[in-house]
């Protein structure tokens, strides 16, 4: 499970990092602190990969792992409990960030689809495995 959601969190940082430096102006997300006219899109990639890996990595993570461990008794309902408990996480940094909590939002959107299907093609491998058995 710690090296599924590891890539998952991986996974999510590459494609959160670059969605939202490619929709989004710095100086939008800043307040303006960020001289946008001499930044360049790399600069702009590393600045916003330093926001992104910190929620994802330091909040995103655990709460993952917590909602996985809290989701791994009822295994037909995991899914049903898993979503919402993903967008309430996602939801709760608006408190501090604001305007922002909608990237938070996404963000987690974008680690649940990535960590199912992860598990999916997991979960794939394994039944496969059993076709070949000799009995």
């Amino acid at each position: 499970m710690l090296k599924r959601k590891i890539v998952t969190a991986f996974l999510t940082f590459i494609i959160s990092t670059l969605v939202i430096t490619s929709l989004s102006p710095v100086e939008v997300l800043l307040n303006g602190s960020h001289n946008y006219e001499t930044g360049t899109f790399f600069q702009d990639i590393i600045l916003i990969s330093v926001y992104v890996g910190v929620g994802i990595f330091l909040f995103g993570l655990p709460v993952s792992i917590l909602i996985e461990l809290i989701t791994r008794k009822p295994k037909e309902a995991r899914f049903a409990l898993s979503f919402p408990l993903h967008i309430l996480f996602g939801i709760i940094p608006v408190f501090v960030l604001g305007f922002l909590a909608i990237f938070s939002l996404l963000v987690s959107m974008v680690f649940l689809v990535i960590d199912e299907l992860i598990r999916f093609f997991k979960k794939e491998k394994k039944i496969s495995d059993y076709k070949y058995v000799k009995t």
